[in-house]
C-alpha cells in the first residue's frame, strides 16, 4: 500500500544532510531510545510543553496518565512526537528495534486508547496535532522499509477515526482559539490523506474562518503569546503547502493572514528569531518557519527574518534545493497598533520590545508596560517566562506583574487572576503616542488597572541616539501611595551595583541603570524560566519611592559605558517659576562626544508663561530631546 507524499521526495538526502549534525543525532536517539523502553520526554523544538524529566511505564502504557499532577505532560505524550523520532531513527540508523517500537507503540495507542475519553488521549488538539505526525512518520518508513499492508490499513482505519473526531469538535470556542486551527490543520492532512476533498474542503474553509477571527489587523495573534502565534503560523503554512501539493484551492484570505502572521511574527520576536517570552511563551528559534513562509509567500523580508532557519526543521518540507528568496532588511522599527505592541530598533543588534494592549487569551500575562531589551544580540532585560500551566502559586507568579519590567503600585496586581486562565478587570490599556522615526523615538502609553486604587500610571520610552534610554513613569491619582518599578535581568547576566547604578551585563554587552527619581535600586535574586517546566536563576532589581497625589519617576539606561547624568529643573523663563519634579523634571546626559537634555512634562503647563526651558534649551512642548548645538527635538507637545 504505496503512501502518497505530502513532504519529502529524498529521504537519503534529508538524513545525509542532518547527519552533519551530532546533536540533532544524539537528541533524535536519547528521545528514540527512550520510547523504545517506554520511557518517555518531550524535548523537540516546538513541544509546547518540553519536559526532560523522564517518567516510564512499568507495565502496559496507560494514554491518560497524569504525573506530577501536570495535565499537560498528558496532552504531550498523546502528540506523538516520539513516534516521528522513532522514524527518523530508524532511517537514520536502519536499527530494526525503532521500526519495532513504532509499530508496537502505534499499534497499542490504537488499540487502547478510547476515543471517549476526549478530555485526555483523544483531546480534539492533541488529535489534531499527531496526524501530522503519523504522516511525516510514515514517509521515512516507505523509503527505507515500507510497512506491511495489515499495519498500513490500521493507519488507514485511525486516519479515519481521527477525521471522524476532527469534524466533530467545531464549535465557538474552537474558532477563537489557536486549538481550531492546530485541530483543522489536522482535519485537512487526514483528509488528503484518505483521498476525500469534500472533507479537505471543509478544513480548509474552517482554517479560512479561523484565521479571519484571529489575526489582528496589524498581523498579531489575538492570544498575545509568540509561541502560539508560531504554533497557528505552523499549522497555517503546513496547510497551504500541503494543499498546493495537492492542487486544492487556497482561500486568498487565508493565504493574506498566513503571510500577515509570518510577518509580524518576524518583526516581534528576536533578530536571531528567537521568541521573546512574550505571554506564554518559551525561548524558542522559529527561524526555520520564517523562512519556510519566505518560500510559500516569495518574501524578501521574510527570507532576511529566517536566513539562520535553514536547517533540519525547514528541509523536513523542502528539498535541499528548493530557492529560496533573496534576502531583503527592513528596518525592524514598528508600531503595532491594534495589539499595543511595538519594537524599537537600536544600533549594534540592539532593540526594545514594548508592550501595553490586548491581554489577549489565557495566554496572555499581566504586562502593561513591560519592556524587554536586547542588547548587541544580547537579552539584558526580559519577561520572566511562564513556566507551568497548573494552578499554583509558580503560575501566579510568572503570569503575574511582578514578573514583568512594569510599575506596581501599592504592592498589588494590576488585575485579578482567578486560575491558570481566567482574569477579572484586566488593565485596559490607553495607547497615546508613538513616534517612532528619527534620531530620538517616543512611545507612551497608559493602562487603568490601578484605577480603583486611584492612580492612572503612564510609561514613557524615549530613545536617544541608540545610546541611552529613558523611562518616564507618571503616577496620577489621590492619596498616598507605593509605586515599585521592576527590571528582570536575563539569565546568567551580571548584576551590580555601586553608588545607586545598577551595571547589568551578558557575554560583554552592558546597560547601566541609573534611577534618577528613586535615589538607590535593590538587587535581589529571582528566578525565570525559559521553557516550560524549567527555571534558571536571575537577578530582580527594584526601585520602590512613597508619593501622595501624583508623582514622576525618571530612571535612564545607558548602553554600553556610564554618562554624567543628572536632573535638572525645568523652569519657566518669563516667571522664572521652577516646576515641583512630580510635575516636571529634566535629564542632562554628558559623554564624550555630546551633551543631551531630555526635558519631561507631566501635562501642559500653562501658568507663569508657556514657554519651558531645562538646561538652556527652550520649547513650547511637554517632551523634547535637545543635543548640544542643536534645535530642541519636540516629540510631544
Amino acid at each position: 500500500m504505496k503512501i502518497k507524499r505530502f513532504y519529502l521526495n529524498d529521504t537519503v538526502s534529508y538524513i545525509r544532510f542532518c547527519q552533519r549534525n551530532p546533536l540533532w543525532q544524539n537528541q533524535l536517539k536519547d528521545v528514540a531510545d527512550k520510547a523504545c523502553g517506554n520511557t518517555f520526554i518531550f524535548t523537540d523544538r516546538y513541544e509546547m510543553e518540553r519536559s526532560e524529566v523522564p517518567y516510564r511505564f512499568e507495565d502496559r502504557i496507560d494514554w491518560n496518565c497524569v504525573p506530577w499532577g501536570d495535565p499537560e505532560w498528558c496532552f504531550a505524550l498523546n502528540r506523538h512526537t516520539f513516534l516521528l523520532n522513532l522514524a527518523k531513527a530508524y532511517a537514520l540508523t536502519h536499527d530494526e528495534k525503532y521500526r519495532s517500537s513504532f509499530i508496537r507503540l502505534f499499534t497499542d495507542f490504537a488499540a487502547n486508547a478510547s476515543d471517549e475519553k476526549r478530555e485526555r488521549s483523544w483531546r480534539s488538539l492533541e488529535t489534531g496535532i499527531r496526524v501530522e505526525n503519523y504522516i511525516r512518520s510514515l514517509e521515512f518508513f516507505e523509503d527505507t522499509k515500507p510497512l506491511d499492508d495489515g499495519f498500513m490499513q490500521l493507519v488507514h482505519d485511525m486516519m479515519l477515526r481521527h477525521q471522524k473526531a476532527l469534524v466533530e469538535a467545531h464549535n465557538d470556542f474552537h474558532v477563537l482559539s489557536n486549538w481550531g486551527v492546530l485541530q483543522d490543520h489536522g482535519l485537512l492532512l487526514a483528509s488528503l490523506y484518505l483521498e476525500d476533498e469534500e472533507t479537505a474542503r471543509l478544513a480548509l474553509s474552517r482554517l479560512d474562518q479561523e484565521l479571519r477571527l484571529q489575526v489582528m489587523s496589524d498581523g498579531m495573534h489575538w492570544e498575545q503569546s509568540s509561541l502560539y502565534q508560531a504554533e497557528v503560523l505552523h499549522c497555517a503554512l503546513d496547510s497551504i503547502l500541503a494543499a498546493r501539493r495537492f492542487a486544492l484551492p487556497v482561500p486568498e484570505s487565508l493565504e493574506k493572514n498566513a503571510k500577515s502572521l509570518a510577518v509580524t511574527l518576524a518583526r516581534t520576536v528576536r533578530p536571531d528569531g528567537r521568541c521573546y517570552l512574550f505571554g506564554d511563551s518559551d525561548d524558542v528559534d522559529v527561524s526555520d518557519m520564517l523562512l519556510e513562509a519566505a518560500v510559500l509567500f516569495d518574501d524578501s523580508f521574510l527570507a532576511w527574518a529566517g536566513r539562520s532557519g535553514k536547517d533540519e526543521d525547514f528541509y523536513a518540507s523542502f528539498p535541499l534545493d528548493v530557492k529560496l528568496p533573496e534576502a531583503r532588511k527592513e528596518s525592524r522599527t514598528h508600531y503595532f497598533g491594534a495589539t499595543g505592541n511595538a519594537v524599537i530598533e537600536l544600533k549594534e543588534n540592539s532593540e526594545l520590545r514594548f508592550h501595553c494592549g490586548l491581554y489577549g487569551s489565557g495566554h496572555g500575562h499581566l504586562d502593561q508596560l513591560h519592556f524587554d531589551l536586547l542588547h548587541r544580540g544580547q537579552l539584558i532585560f526580559t519577561d520572566s517566562g511562564r513556566y507551568t500551566y497548573v494552578d499554583s502559586p509558580e503560575r501566579t507568579l510568572f503570569k503575574g506583574s511582578f514578573s514583568h519590567n512594569t510599575v506596581v503600585i501599592d504592592n498589588s496586581e494590576m488585575a485579578v487572576m482567578h486560575g491558570s486562565w481566567d482574569v477579572e478587570k484586566a488593565a485596559e490599556p490607553l495607547v497615546h503616542d508613538a513616534r517612532l522615526d528619527g534620531e530620538y523615538k517616543f512611545i507612551s502609553a497608559s493602562h487603568l488597572g490601578y484605577l480603583s486604587k486611584g492612580v492612572l500610571v503612564t510609561r514613557s520610552l524615549i530613545t536617544i541616539e541608540d545610546k541611552y534610554i529613558l523611562i518616564a513613569d507618571s503616577l496620577r491619582g489621590t492619596g498616598t501611595h507605593t509605586s515599585l518599578t521592576l527590571f528582570h535581568s536575563a539569565e546568567d547576566a551580571s548584576v551590580t551595583e555601586e553608588d545607586g547604578i545598577c551595571r547589568i551585563e551578558k557575554n560583554g554587552a552592558a546597560a547601566y541603570l541609573y534611577p534618577l527619581s528613586c535615589g538607590k535600586c535593590t538587587v535581589r535574586d529571582s528566578r525565570i524560566s525559559l521553557h516550560y517546566n524549567e527555571m534558571a536563576d536571575n537577578k530582580e532589581i527594584r526601585a520602590e519611592r512613597t508619593f501622595t497625589d501624583s508623582c514622576l519617576s525618571l530612571t535612564l539606561i545607558a548602553l554600553d559605558s556610564r554618562a554624567d547624568v543628572r536632573l535638572v529643573p525645568v523652569t519657566k523663563p518669563l516667571s522664572g517659576t521652577v516646576f515641583d519634579k512630580d510635575t516636571a523634571q529634566a535629564v542632562r546626559i554628558k559623554d564624550s562626544s555630546a551633551v543631551y537634555t531630555v526635558s519631561y512634562a507631566l501635562a501642559e503647563l500653562p501658568n507663569s508663561g508657556f514657554l519651558s526651558e531645562a538646561d538652556g534649551a527652550k520649547a513650547y512642548a511637554r517632551v523634547y530631546v535637545k543635543k548640544d548645538g542643536e534645535e530642541p527635538v519636540i516629540l510631544k507637545y
